[in-house]
């Protein structure tokens, strides 16, 4: 990480506004993301390599933090649980203490997702649409119990603004949970949705790229707890706890309508342009088939692909 050229972005980080650029990039990658998973679904040794670690319908463990005890310790009777930027993983549980409870499936990708699991009659649970960005629209107020988000914050149009709608929908002492591999973006050369990194920095949960590095505690302070780790096998892991109400004159309460507003004419103005048009449709197929192709290779074979065109 080049410290020179990356700015302090800590006092900004409750209300940066739209960022029509960070959004266009975002949609850029949807082909990526869309090949991805399609291609996973249609191999059958992909398929079984997936679900050999999904938790579906089994107990939720969740590295470094207890939740069943979390959950059976909240007094609350239906307990709001949410896997935000789940995409069609089925990673996470929904057995917690060997009780069960449902768990809302969240993605912005959500129309794709049910389009694969329609296309090869999966009797899988179907995704919810809704975006990080904008969650405190999709969930009211102090409603939310846990949010688990793995492998999906740092695809997101901007991490940090994620984070701030989560403890809005959260109620007090609810707990945001992040399970990552570290600098994602550094390692797949900042294509597609990678464009944020995610690290544990002097035990401090740290969001950074090539143009700015929040340290996150400091961005919640007054508002939530941040607890920061990394598991044996190198993972970061996040446990945002929720302290104090936000008020609702905070500029992270409108962050959501800002997002919301600016996705969709960003969207209608990024599919309204020929180039942007015909650009999306050439990933369209390259990743198709790339993605295919790649899923019938060895999987170290893959990685060592991968490190070639990453440079990484």
């Amino acid at each position: 990480m080049k410290k020179e050229k990356i700015k302090d972005a800590v006092a900004e980080t409750s209300g940066t506004g739209f960022n029509s650029g960070q959004c266009r990039r975002w949609l850029s990658g949807i082909p990526y993301e869309v090949a991805f998973w399609r291609s996973y679904y249609r191999n059958k040794r992909s398929m079984k390599q997936l679900f050999g670690w999904s938790q579906y319908r089994q107990e939720c463990r969740l590295d470094n933090f207890d939740v069943a005890s979390y959950i059976s310790g909240l007094g609350v009777v239906d307990p709001v649980i949410v896997d935000v930027g789940c995409a069609l993983s089925y990673a996470f549980g929904s057995l917690f203490g060997g009780k069960e409870y449902p768990v809302i499936y969240l993605d912005p990708l959500a129309p794709f997702y049910n389009k694969i699991l329609d296309d090869y009659s999966l009797d899988l649970p179907k995704i919810k649409f809704g975006m990080g960005e904008t969650l405190s629209l999709v969930f009211p107020a102090d409603s939310v119990s846990l949010f688990h988000i793995r492998n999906a914050l740092d695809h997101s149009v901007r991490p940090i603004t994620v984070i701030w709608q989560a403890l809005i929908a959260l109620h007090n002492g609810g707990v945001l949970y992040l399970n990552h591999k570290p600098n994602e973006a550094e390692h797949e050369g900042y294509i597609g949705f990678h464009q944020y990194n995610i690290d544990c920095i002097g035990g401090r949960l740290t969001i950074w790229n090539r143009e700015e590095r929040i340290d996150v505690a400091t961005a919640l302070e007054g508002y939530a707890e941040v607890e920061a780790s990394v598991t044996d096998e190198g993972r970061i892991i996040g446990v945002v706890r929720k302290t104090a109400p936000i008020p609702a004159d905070h500029p992270a309460v409108e962050e959501g309508n800002r997002y919301a507003s600016g996705m969709l004419q960003t969207m209608m103005t990024y599919l309204h342009s020929a180039p942007a048009s015909v650009s999306y449709q050439l990933r369209r197929g390259a990743f198709s088939v790339g993605h295919g192709f790649m899923r019938m290779l060895p999987t170290k074979l893959v990685r060592r692909l991968k490190r070639i065109v990453t440079g990484k």
